[in-house]
């Protein structure tokens, strides 16, 4: 549940104010790496999130991990690396750059999992999620200002997906945010089972557009299903 603490609630605010910068900072340069990185490429890279969230755990949080949890991490990770290794793009020749942008973002990712779990201590899950929305929305608008940015409102209603979009991101941020304040959870696990995801982007990957190989993905996703619940 909340804890009561004697520091005010603009200190928790400040702290909201941090993560949801630390979240674009993230967004911007995934998306700068993500158009200039191959699919496989970017897969395999993407995989230091795992291992940023778990070492911040410990460090910070001073989660323990037991041989189970880490058993765990371990076939996860080699199951995404499967799953990414059959998606192949080798089209795009990424540079350095590039690739140290992407890396940076899935380590400010963790930043972020590490200050969710102390925010939900503090602030209730509906405190944190409006706060959360607020900055990054107010964030956004500065940064459209500054870039004297364009919006075509009318393509924008046109657009089905992003309302979509933006609905299951409150659902999923609200989820997150529930789960974070129960104090047993434990954000190595919780990063373990949003792995999910991947199942989810291969499903829709075949769906909408597509994709090759599907049945090899599917069979490595069985892995990483096992690794969860290992």
């Amino acid at each position: 549940g909340v804890q009561t603490c004697a520091l005010p609630i603009s200190f928790y605010l400040f702290l909201v104010f941090i993560k949801s910068s630390v979240i674009v900072g993230a967004l911007l340069l995934n998306l700068y790496a993500v158009k200039n990185i191959s699919l496989s490429k970017y897969g395999i890279i993407h995989l230091s999130r795992v291992i940023f969230s778990v070492l911040l755990s410990v460090i910070i949080l001073k989660e323990k991990l037991t041989p189970s949890i880490m058993i765990g991490i371990v076939i996860v990770i080699f199951g995404l690396y499967m799953v990414n290794s059959v998606s192949k793009d080798e089209k795009k020749v990424s540079s350095f750059k590039y690739e140290i942008m992407l890396l940076i973002s899935c380590f400010l990712n963790s930043i972020s999992a590490i200050l969710d779990k102390s925010l939900s201590q503090h602030l209730t899950n509906s405190q944190l999620q409006f706060w959360y929305i607020l900055f990054i929305t107010l964030i956004y608008w500065v940064i459209i200002l500054i870039r004297k940015q364009d919006i075509n409102f009318k393509k924008v209603r046109k657009n089905y997906w992003i309302p979509i979009m933006a609905f299951t991101l409150i659902i999923g941020d609200k989820v997150l945010f529930i789960a974070n304040g129960v104090p047993e959870s434990q954000v190595s696990v919780m990063t373990v089972i949003k792995q999910f995801s991947t199942i989810e982007t291969i499903i829709l990957g075949k769906l909408l557009y597509n994709e090759k190989n599907i049945v090899k993905k599917v069979l490595w996703s069985l892995l990483i299903i096992l690794g969860i619940f290992s």
